[in-house]
């Protein structure tokens, strides 16, 4: 059977690229109206910078202006794809890329696959989360059918739900070690550093337990060996 790659759909991708552009194209036009308007108020912070943006109305400068938007919103566009996760679903295994990071995950390996929130969710056969990303159009059919048609056990919801705890710094019910760890990952979690979190994750889980997050809290369960 045919693999099925799952993410940013052709019509997605094209949304993003043209529409990304577009968005910066009018951002620029408008940029130096909406700054000759604020220059009217009786007060407004960096007024030295926005009187620079105030020249670009007109001629040459609203057109630079335009055109710096619309390369902006290029970049971002370009980015948003580069970043956004790449699972193909195959007989043999999955394969999931997210930027420059690619790994591969051996269907042997899999013991469950379910969608959390916007979230997929993959675990091994220790419960490990070896997948928990956001993946556009998780909530689609389409999603949960490749991984069937490709014979992996998809569930409805997580299978270990109700072993989730919520984590709180010094929690006497966890190592030292592990408490160590989930306090660094508190505050990546709060800076916004998605790597950081991803990565510190791994580490817990090589501790004995995984963690997932609601509203930038963590909670933490024990992994559970067969």
């Amino acid at each position: 059977m045919a693999d099925h790659v799952l993410g940013l759909s052709r019509s997605d991708r094209v949304v993003v690229l043209g529409g990304f552009p577009v968005v910066g194209g009018i951002v620029g036009w408008a940029l130096p109206i909406v700054t000759r308007w604020l220059l009217r108020l009786p007060w407004v912070p960096f007024e030295g910078p926005l009187r620079l943006v105030e020249h670009l109305d007109g001629g040459w400068g609203r057109a630079g202006a335009v055109a710096a938007g619309v390369l902006l919103g290029a970049v971002v566009g370009v980015m948003a794809v580069h970043e956004s996760l790449r699972v193909t679903v195959g007989d043999d295994g999955l394969v999931v890329e997210k930027g420059d990071a690619r790994r591969t995950v051996a269907k042997g390996d899999v013991d469950a696959v379910f969608v959390d929130g916007r979230q997929l969710v993959v675990l091994d056969r220790e419960s490990r989360q070896v997948v928990r990303d956001r993946l556009e159009n998780a909530d689609s059919p389409r999603v949960e059918r490749a991984f069937r048609e490709h014979g992996y056990a998809w569930v409805d919801g997580d299978p270990y739900e109700a072993l989730f705890r919520r984590w709180v710094p010094d929690l006497p019910d966890l190592p030292a070690s592990v408490n160590a760890v989930l306090a660094a990952r508190a505050k990546a979690l709060e800076a916004g550093s998605a790597q950081d979190t991803a990565e510190l994750r791994d580490e817990v889980q090589k501790l004995g337990y995984t963690v997932r997050d609601a509203d930038k809290v963590q909670h933490w369960r024990p992994l559970v060996k067969p």
